[in-house]
């Protein structure tokens, strides 16, 4: 192969499958299977196959004409159906066959979807701009549509906003990140998902953060919180925490001490032992580095940068260890408490390992952030040669 493959990453997302998908479904890793969809490398024999198998295409239709006669497509099971097949379903009623379809439609999306979430925590901003679009037109005549996947569709929905909404976040979008978030709202509703309506709650929460818009971030958790009063055995003990730990933060911003630590403490006690196994985590994604970094953000607010800087180190000992978003978030809030310590030297490390880490998740929020806190260090070491050295990191 000389050029990418633009057929094999057309179906796939068409399909509304990230590559991490795909390569986990063929078994060989993510780093193989982009050099088959830009063209540097070709699959193996048995590679290929189950490649043919999972889009039900043949080899030709993926892009390797050339390893037609080597590969034969299994074909036991029947073409799945296309979101244009779905179009084209008559008014007068969907056969059980149709929907038979559309419920193998949503567990696919679903698992797409699920991956997406993953690659967002990775930092996998630029390609989910243009992926996570299309499950809004693959997702809204189901969602739409009276019938027994309505609620299904329209939880999946909710997802696909709550996405799009972080995306228009991290670009510095807060106007359609507040939209989007509140579609996300609207579609939980509508799904009867009272999981996904307090995680569109808390994504809300968080844009309006990011806004500066402390009163209004404070009304969405206390929505949440509402709904969980109302709803308590069916939330997530993750979002339950993450809802409490919001909080901390907003009160400790207010300078109400007391209550921030009391919210801090409800939010470690009822955090799960074991978060992946949380219904929820496949789009809550928050495990103990979120409590670590409300803890942190609690005692910035509050004055206290020395207990912040304690409950920021406590990451260094996470395994797994943080993905690439949240370790992004700590490498900022370090450079930030550095200082407020006064500490230079390590200031200029965090600083510049905080920008490298925003820029390889392609967050604009982050770096604007990042820069913002460069023109404070300049305020105050402005003429130290290792603070001006820093200046490069932000030329391009």
């Amino acid at each position: 192969m000389d050029k990418q493959n633009g057929m094999l990453k057309s179906v796939r997302m068409q399909k509304c499958w990230t590559p991490d998908f795909v390569s986990k479904q063929v078994g060989v890793s993510r780093h193989t299977y982009i050099r088959w969809e830009a063209g540097i490398q070709t699959p193996r024999h048995s590679s290929l196959q189950a490649l043919c198998t999972i889009f039900e295409m043949s080899p030709a239709e993926l892009g390797f004409a050339a390893q037609m006669s080597s590969v034969q497509v299994k074909d036991a099971a029947p073409p799945k159906a296309s979101v244009h097949d779905d179009q084209r379903e008559e008014d007068n009623g969907v056969t059980s066959e149709a929907e038979h379809d559309l419920s193998a439609l949503l567990t696919t999306w679903s698992l797409g979807l699920n991956s997406c979430w993953q690659w967002y925590m990775a930092g996998g901003q630029r390609e989910l701009e243009s992926l996570v679009p299309t499950y809004v037109t693959r997702l809204i005549k189901p969602t739409l549509t009276p019938g027994p996947e309505q609620k299904t569709a329209a939880s999946l929905m909710s997802q696909v906003y709550q996405l799009l909404a972080l995306l228009d976040l991290q670009r510095g979008d807060f106007t359609s990140a507040q939209a989007n978030g509140t579609q996300a709202l609207v579609y939980s509703q509508l799904a009867k998902d009272w999981n996904l309506y307090v995680a569109a709650q808390i994504r809300l929460a968080n844009i309006y953060s990011a806004r500066k818009r402390i009163g209004a971030a404070l009304n969405a958790f206390n929505e949440a919180l509402h709904c969980i009063n109302i709803n308590n055995d069916l939330i997530s003990p993750a979002l339950h925490s993450w809802i409490f730990a919001g909080l901390a933060e907003i009160q400790a911003a207010m300078g109400r001490e007391t209550e921030a630590l009391q919210f801090l403490k409800l939010a470690i006690a009822v955090f799960p032992e074991k978060p992946e196994e949380d219904a929820c985590m496949s789009y809550a994604q928050c495990d103990h580095s979120m409590l670590y970094l409300y803890q942190g953000l609690v005692f910035l607010r509050l004055g206290q940068p020395r207990l912040a800087w304690e409950a920021f180190s406590q990451v260094d000992e996470l395994k797994p260890v943080p993905s690439e978003r949240m370790r992004a978030e700590f490498l900022k809030y370090r450079a930030y408490t550095s200082l407020v310590l006064g500490n230079m030297i390590q200031c200029c490390i965090y600083l510049e390992a905080a920008t490298r880490a925003a820029l390889a998740i392609n967050s604009d929020l982050a770096f604007s952030e990042i820069y913002a806190l460069y023109e404070h260090m300049l305020a105050i070491w402005g003429q130290e040669p290792r603070v001006k050295a820093l200046a490069a990191l932000f030329q391009n």
